[in-house]
């Protein structure tokens, strides 16, 4: 058969048939394509979302496990004073009444200044500080055991916490049998430690 014993005017519909069946076969596989990446694109972007959300809420579920384990004690040092303001007006009466109450002859004493504290070990704070108030004490007892009478009150009855760095004692003389005449001369030094928001502001519980 020759090209021009065929009749195109037959065979045009079906050509322009096939031709629009490929281009729409074509355009349909691309818009299958086009639409996969979209939808693989929602996927991820949904998923990303997904799991910041699932995180989120772990970490306020894990944060609320810590404050539920953690916060009672916290409002327990708030209340004993080791963490907020230094309580150290709250020191000096429990020194008086301990010398009124004991009839200690002579107790003195001098706070420095507050400062920061870095202690000899690596310690997490977070948002908060660590720092001491250097306390001297000066006294004149009647025994050995007025030293252990006035520690034992500052540490059961003062709020904070301290730690006794050392203490010296020496006799004032003859030993005298008198209830108001001291025989031994005590100085130590002790420092109070604080916890407080490093930026400095008060901390409401």
């Amino acid at each position: 058969m020759q090209r021009s014993d065929i009749d195109w005017k037959i065979l045009r519909g079906s050509i322009i048939t096939l031709v629009v069946s490929i281009a729409v076969s074509g355009f349909m596989v691309y818009g299958s394509r086009y639409f996969k990446a979209r939808m693989y694109q929602e996927y991820t972007r949904n998923d990303a979302r997904f799991q910041a959300i699932t995180s989120r809420y772990l970490a306020v579920d894990e944060e609320e496990k810590l404050i539920n384990q953690y916060y009672p004690r916290f409002v327990e040092l708030y209340k004993k004073g080791v963490i907020g303001k230094e309580q150290r007006l709250n020191w000096i009466e429990v020194l008086r009444n301990t010398g009124m109450k004991y009839h200690i002859p002579t107790l003195n004493y001098q706070i420095k200044s507050q400062e920061a504290y870095t202690p000899g070990y690596s310690v997490m704070l977070g948002r908060f500080k660590l720092y001491s108030s250097k306390m001297t004490l000066n006294m004149r007892l009647l025994h050995e055991g007025d030293l252990f009478t006035i520690l034992d009150s500052l540490n059961s009855n003062a709020r904070g916490i301290f730690s006794l760095d050392h203490c010296r004692l020496s006799r004032s003389g003859e030993i005298k049998k008198s209830a108001d005449k001291p025989n031994i001369n005590a100085q130590c030094e002790m420092q109070w430690f604080t916890i407080d928001l490093a930026s400095g502001q008060d901390i409401n519980v």
